[in-house]
């Protein structure tokens, strides 16, 4: 990029003068009363330029992944907005406005092809798909051995020296030729005043501007403070007091300042966002959540305005001007295929992803032929009616339950496992007891469409009251004593004298010792075991008794549970224990959406046991067995103990049953917990329980980490391999599907969630830097709502490396998601031609795909064909 002095500026097609003399007062007036919409609409339609600028903000915005609170906070696929590029080309745009990276290192591959988890075959095949099924310069395997050999450590390198950078902010610039940090100077500013205006009760002094748009919140604030101007942008107060108050204006101007040409507005602007990516992120999280309540906010296009802004302050400081004439011929290039433009070690570290991804592959075929060898798949014999069994237990498709259910049916043959997502397939919202808002209990793709509120079962309407009375005055009273601790006035002398008091609960909590768990406060102890989901207004929320029956019979078909009912049928969601850990909502359940999957699973059970319920399922088909219960537990994956609840609702000749199904769940409890043990280097047991109090825990579990497969067949195709909590495993069987609308389900949503959750852990690993949150040690809460590394810097969006770092070595292998679907490859074929989502996933090189048909095993080709997959094993017996 080179520097030089301009003369002129080109004219645009923009009309702005009228904006940016509105009144002041006037123009706040606009965005405090909601007509600023109007006047936005207004001046964008009445000008061409406008038009255009809008288009590209718009296009900019699209490939913006969200970052949800982290009171939400699940994961998600950071290159969720590039999904209709293909893999590599996704990374040539990135790498042309950033130096974020999406491959792992040439050494990473080294030392596992040295470690023998990596060879020859699977490079040979790797090379052979790629020189195949891809526009890319063909490589020879030899190529790939020679660069293994020869390569030195490069997983230290410099990212800012990327040959393929094109676009740079004004800010960087100046820092790489000037003697000022503009950059971090910018973003620390930036953050600053988003920290103040998205606060969401953590700050003592609320910002002035709140209420406004964050633009004009930041356009009255910025004409206040000195700080950016005592740094070296001299004028910066009255230079922010002349831009227009319509962000979109501001950004013409500012555009038109810096000379940007029309076709190079969309890439600039993206480099803008890059430069601060994870407010970037949050502002389009803000457009999300906006959408959904049937709102309309702007608020990422007022974060690039104000973006823009700092960078031409720092040109006017720095008195740098840009040769845009250099950038054309390279200015399409991110818009073309970026298989003619890699060069050839990116390819070969993308055929040494390929070829571990094949590894990983050959390994998990050979656990299911292996196991399906002796699986019985007649049609006669599954419509025999076995004896009723002691208990079938649905868990989250989470990768923690495979190792549980994996222990639970070697302690028991008694016990059956299904897999389902984790909210089963309830579309709820939570709300506490004494609480006045909700929690969303469904995936992020969804939205919830009724609300369930917790009460004490079994007590007054008057009891239930008072204990959330009790409940929020303990709360309010812990509030005014966190805020005493932490107002300007006292948090000195409170130090000096609470000081030895605190020493002793940080020497408790260091001990592992057990705090209260604040979700039974105002509830007396009798009525704990009561506290949970009211299902008593069902009708008045839109569920009357033909809704709740059709809702029941979608969460048995969707799990594939239909006949055979066994004695208990228990709901097993899952939560997690830490302490300490503003991300622990990622530890949850994230097809809750970050929370605990109990409520669910205890309305579910509660549905399922209404007599009117039972009634309409036998009409549909389902004819549930008079004595078979159905029952809620919770999975703690931290401590791998299992809970049940409303076990006093059981019939009397249930509670035999419980007590044997909870030794079995205790022995699958032990020997998870002996499986762990080396994964978290622990000592021994009481080592892996204390990680649920201990306060300075990094790594209190492994969480998803290692996360590689999503498999959807009968559980009989996985039973009894050891997928070392790798793979989510979905129930499923097509030949209970007739219309395979189930697998369109199965496909559209889970499928796509756990390809959400395997990009976090993959990009999180390859580039922690950029799309990570780097060590927990020096996380900050902000606002309540996110967390900064350190005390300042950008908003992180995805996950610590402890989370993926033992220490010594990765324990996260990244690799893309490899789904095996059991079901006919044509049912399959017209679901991805149905679903855009899914195709770009598959087309595009972001998901791997493998079917089982007539006991074969086929790999989807991103060219759309099918390419048998050969074993070295029988052929699995599958009539189909």
């Amino acid at each position: 990029m080179s520097m030089i002095q301009h003369a002129t500026t080109p004219a645009l097609d923009f009309e702005i003068e009228s904006t940016s003399e509105r009144p002041q007062d006037a123009s706040l007036k606009f965005a405090a009363t909601g007509l600023e919409p109007q006047a936005r609409d207004t001046w964008i339609e009445s000008n061409t330029g406008a038009r255009h600028l809008k288009h590209a903000i718009q296009n900019v915005s699209a490939k913006i992944a969200p970052v949800w609170p982290l009171k939400d906070y699940v994961a998600v696929n950071p290159f969720l907005g590039l999904a209709d590029q293909p893999f590599l080309k996704a990374r040539k745009i990135l790498r042309t406005i950033s130096n974020c990276e999406t491959l792992m290192s040439l050494s990473y591959y080294q030392t596992k092809f040295q470690n023998g988890e990596l060879n020859v075959p699977e490079i040979e095949a790797a090379v052979a798909q790629i020189n195949e099924g891809f526009d890319l310069p063909h490589i020879l395997v030899e190529e790939v051995l020679q660069q293994l050999k020869t390569v030195q450590d490069d997983s230290e390198s410099d990212v800012t020296l990327n040959p393929e950078r094109r676009f740079r902010s004004v800010a960087e610039i100046a820092g790489r030729y000037g003697t000022q940090d503009w950059p971090s100077m910018i973003l620390e500013e930036i953050s600053k005043h988003c920290a103040a205006h998205y606060d969401e009760g953590q700050a003592t002094w609320m910002s002035p501007w709140k209420k406004l748009p964050l633009f004009q919140a930041w356009h009255e604030a910025a004409q206040q403070d000195l700080r950016f101007s005592l740094l070296g942008a001299a004028g910066f107060r009255k230079f922010v007091g002349a831009l227009p108050h319509l962000p979109e204006a501001a950004i013409a101007i500012l555009l038109q300042k810096l000379s940007v040409p029309q076709d190079l507005w969309e890439p600039f602007l993206h480099c803008q966002a890059q430069t601060i990516p994870g407010w970037s992120a949050w502002t389009k999280y803000k457009i999300e959540a906006a959408k959904k309540c049937g709102r309309d906010t702007h608020d990422f296009t007022d974060l690039m305005a104000i973006r823009l802004a700092y960078d031409v302050a720092v040109a006017e400081a720095t008195d740098i001007q840009i040769d845009w004439s250099s950038y054309y011929g390279i200015a399409s290039s991110p818009n073309t295929s970026a298989q003619t433009t890699a060069d050839q070690e990116v390819i070969i570290r993308f055929a040494l992803l390929r070829a571990s991804e094949i590894a990983y592959q050959r390994k998990l075929v050979g656990a299911l032929s292996s196991q399906s060898l002796t699986s019985n798949y007649d049609e006669a014999a599954r419509t025999l009616s076995d004896p009723q069994c002691l208990a079938q237990m649905v868990f989250c498709i989470d990768v923690r339950s495979e190792r549980y259910r994996r222990h639970l049916e070697q302690s028991s043959k008694a016990v059956q496992t299904f897999g389902f997502a984790g909210f089963f397939g309830v579309p709820m919202a939570y709300e506490a007891l004494g609480d006045t808002t909700q929690t969303p209990q469904v995936p992020a793709l969804l939205s919830p469409n009724l609300v369930i509120h917790e009460h004490l079962r079994d007590t007054n309407k008057h009891e239930t009251t008072a204990a959330a009375d009790r409940k929020r005055f303990r709360r309010l009273i812990r509030k005014s004593w966190k805020q005493f601790q932490t107002s300007a006035a006292s948090c000195f002398g409170f130090v000096e004298t609470s000081g030895l008091f605190y020493a002793w609960q940080l020497l408790r909590k260091s001990a592992g010792a057990k705090g209260k768990n604040s979700r039974f406060d105002g509830v007396r102890s009798r009525d704990k075991a009561k506290l949970g989901p009211d299902l008593s207004n069902l009708n008045q929320q839109g569920l009357p008794a033909a809704k709740q029956i059709e809702l029941a019979e979608s969460i048995l078909r969707g799990i594939g549970l239909t006949h055979n009912f066994a004695k208990l049928v228990v709901f097993c969601g899952h939560g997690s224990t830490t302490q300490n850990n503003p991300l622990q909502a990622g530890l949850e359940c994230g097809a809750c959406c970050g929370h605990s999957g109990e409520p669910n699973a205890r309305f579910a059970a509660a549905l399922l046991n209404q007599p009117h319920v039972r009634t309409g399922l036998k009409e549909r088909g389902i004819a549930v067995p008079d004595d078979t219960c159905f029952l809620a537990a919770q999975h703690d994956t931290t401590s791998d103990s299992v809970s049940y609840f409303d076990t006093d609702l059981l019939l009397e000749t249930r509670q035999i049953d419980l007590q044997e199904l909870a030794a079995h769940t205790s022995d699958a409890t032990a020997k998870c917990q002996l499986e762990r043990m080396p994964n978290l280097k622990a000592a021994n047991i009481h080592d892996v329980l204390k990680r649920t109090e201990d306060w300075s825990e990094v790594r209190p579990e492994w969480g998803l980490a290692g996360n590689a497969a999503f498999i959807a067949t009968p559980r009989s195709v996985t039973q009894g391999a050891n997928l070392e909590g790798r793979a989510f495993l979905h129930s499923y069987d097509f030949r209970d599907d007739p219309g395979f609308g189930i697998l369109e389900q199965i496909m559209t949503a889970p499928m796509v969630v756990a390809h959400w959750i395997n990009m976090q852990y993959f990009a999180s690993s390859v580039d922690n830097q950029h799309f990570g949150s780097g060590s927990k040690t020096i996380h900050n809460v902000v606002g309540q709502f996110g967390v900064f590394s350190g005390n300042g810097g950008d908003l992180t969006t995805g996950l610590p490396w402890q989370s993926l770092h033992d220490g010594d070595e990765l324990h996260h292998e990244p690799l893309r998601l490899l789904s095996v679907i059991a079901a006919p490859r044509n049912a399959v074929a017209e679901v991805i031609q149905s679903n855009q989502v899914v195709e770009d996933l598959l087309i595009n090189g972001w998901l791997n795909l493998i079917v089982i048909e007539h006991g074969e095993f086929y790999r989807h080709t991103t060219n759309q064909k099918w390419q048998k997959v050969e074993t070295d094993l029988h052929e699995l017996q599958i009539t189909m």
